[in-house]
């Protein structure tokens, strides 16, 4: 590769030299700035103008001013000192978990409210780092933590599920029987899970972890299946539903806690006690959190204090 002569000899304090000379307008004063003795600048400035090829200064009685081809090297000098200066501020921030990129994946139950509510803080803790997300179920989102195509993963999951994988709790998310505000059993004080169950039922697919426990919860309870006309892990599509029809849904409390207060929905006042995994953060146990990473997990850690407290049943 034939590398031009100025990139390949011209070095960053030859350039700082240019820049002080246009600053001072003496090469006496710019070696003082520099903190260098006037040979050794004098030196400097010989070797830059044999790289280039032509004088780039002008001496007279009245100082050093820079020549035309000086002037256009100077601008670009300036520029170069300008991109350091950024570099390493940005370098700095990114070492300070200030700056930087995360992408994370996100189980359901994470979404409605807990990764909003650490993006939002984080946003103002550190607003030079930029976040990627990514929804999915569990073994899609676990997958592309494995390979390296998101930093973390936020949702239910048991501790020690995965021996690849570590993951610290956040809070316990609990289940309650979500219904429209204008389903017949929304207003009783008490309800029966026997007339819960002459109702339709939106659940899970079979072998989710949601699905598992609600199963065992109607074996422990010695109740019937109820009828399921639909399954499905999409909130969004239960949402729509549920507000369509006289359907029941087991729900975490956190995706419909914002509707249930504007009066949408209704929570059961039935018990309903799943053995569920906690809600967590989970990373590669051999991997090492960018400080940008280590910004976000403080983040999702206070916003998990905050959901403990909102949503303890």
């Amino acid at each position: 590769m034939n590398v031009p002569p100025l990139q390949r000899h011209v070095k960053l304090q030859q350039l700082r030299l240019l820049v002080a000379i246009a600053e001072h307008g003496s090469l006496l004063k710019a070696a003082e700035a520099l903190h260098v003795t006037q040979p050794a600048a004098t030196k400097s400035l010989r070797q830059l103008e044999s790289t280039v090829g032509e004088p780039l200064v002008s001496r007279g009685n009245a100082g050093s001013v820079l020549t035309p081809v000086g002037e256009v090297l100077c601008r670009h000098a300036q520029r170069i000192e300008s991109e350091l200066r950024d570099a390493e501020e940005a370098m700095g921030l990114w070492h300070s978990g200030g700056a930087g990129h995360v992408t994370i994946g996100v189980l359901p139950v994470a979404a409605p409210m807990l990764v909003p509510e650490a993006i939002r803080s984080l946003a103002v803790a550190a607003p030079r780092i930029t976040t990627r997300v990514v929804e999915g179920n569990s073994e899609s989102m676990f997958r592309s933590l494995k390979s390296g195509s998101v930093d973390l993963v936020v949702g239910r999951v048991w501790p020690g599920e995965d021996p690849e994988l570590s993951s610290e709790t956040l809070y316990e998310s609990p289940f309650r029987l979500a219904v429209r505000e204008g389903h017949p059993l929304a207003h009783p004080k008490r309800v029966r899970l026997a007339q819960a169950l002459q109702h339709p039922w939106f659940l899970p697919p079979p072998g989710t972890h949601t699905r598992t426990a609600i199963d065992d919860w109607f074996r422990q309870s010695g109740a019937s299946t109820p009828h399921i006309p639909m399954e499905t892990t999409s909130y969004l599509v239960l949402r729509s539903l549920l507000l369509s029809t006289n359907a029941i849904c087991p729900m975490p409390v956190e995706v419909l806690h914002e509707e249930v207060q504007r009066g949408l929905f209704r929570f059961l006042r039935l018990d309903i006690d799943l053995k569920l995994p906690p809600i967590s953060v989970v990373r590669l146990l051999r991997s090492h959190a960018t400080p940008a990473v280590s910004q976000l997990v403080t983040q999702l850690r206070l916003a998990g204090q905050q959901a403990r407290l909102a949503y303890a049943a």
